[in-house]
């Protein structure tokens, strides 16, 4: 092979590479996405259940039957705080671990931001969004104007930090050395690995969610993303170890299959409803 066929055959490669990363955080995303939905409907509904009541779990929401007051705001946060317990006990995780890049790993990655994100973004629509889960809570409780604010700075304050934290775990999935070193590299990375995931991801989740009761349901996916603008801003500060790119070689078809059965059951089980005996 002469000098210019390789320079040719390594960019090609290299758009392979970022092509398969893209599909690979794409399929992840939407897949974390949906996981840390259903473990929300079902924290609701369990605790509903628990707590006396007669709850049927849907997809994006939760039927709650015979609970009123305050087992029925009980109710209502254990949904956000199951998504904080996934995101925090998966943040461990990955913190502990030794392990290089991996599918699986950035599964894991996205369980985690996808339970943290959750939980802060309804602290968010506290003083916006009286009849989402933390809002429920803070009508019950009657919290003044000034606590409901408090609530949605606070919320403010951990999306930013996600947006922070998450530069590193992101840049661990580089597949080219000079994502190392350079800027422009290191942002197409986040905008292949996070920004276009987040998008388009977006389309699928609403799509996956529809019929849905509230406009909430389709508003949050897009705003769920908006970590990343941070990350995005922040990204030149960030250490990176060294790009790792065998794991992009992974087969993808196993991973589709897994998305496509946890649609199909998204759609066919819970969109219908499951009825959660009390």
């Amino acid at each position: 092979m002469g000098e210019g066929e390789g320079d040719r055959a390594q960019p090609a490669g290299a758009r392979a590479m970022y092509g398969r990363l893209f599909i690979f955080s794409l399929v992840t995303y939407v897949l974390a996405f949906v996981l840390t939905t259903i473990a929300h409907e079902f924290g609701h509904g369990i605790l509903s259940a628990v707590l006396g009541g007669d709850p049927i779990v849907h997809h994006v929401y939760v039927e709650h039957h015979g609970l009123e007051g305050g087992p029925r705001a009980a109710a209502s946060a254990a949904g956000p705080l199951v998504s904080l317990l996934q995101g925090a006990a998966l943040w461990l995780v990955l913190a502990r671990s030794t392990r290089g890049p991996s599918v699986a790993r950035l599964l894991v990655l996205w369980l985690c931001l996808h339970g943290l994100i959750n939980f802060f973004g309804y602290l968010i629509t506290t003083p916006f969004v009286p009849n989402a889960d933390i809002g429920k809570i803070a009508t019950w409780l009657e919290l003044p104007a000034l606590a409901r604010w408090a609530l949605c700075a606070i919320g403010l304050g951990g999306i930013t930090w996600i947006g922070y934290w998450s530069r590193a775990p992101l840049l661990s999935f580089v597949v080219e050395a000079e994502t190392d070193l350079d800027l422009a590299a290191r942002t197409r990375h986040v905008y292949l690995t996070g920004v276009g995931p987040w998008l388009l991801g977006w389309l699928v989740i609403a799509l996956a969610s529809w019929p849905a009761p509230h406009w909430i349901t389709y508003a949050y996916p897009f705003f769920a993303g908006f970590f990343l603008i941070t990350t995005v801003k922040a990204i030149g500060g960030a250490p990176v170890e060294g790009a790792a790119p065998a794991w992009v070689k992974a087969p993808l078809w196993p991973w589709l299959l897994l998305l496509a059965a946890v649609l199909v059951i998204f759609a066919t089980v819970l969109r219908p409803g499951v009825a959660l005996a009390g």
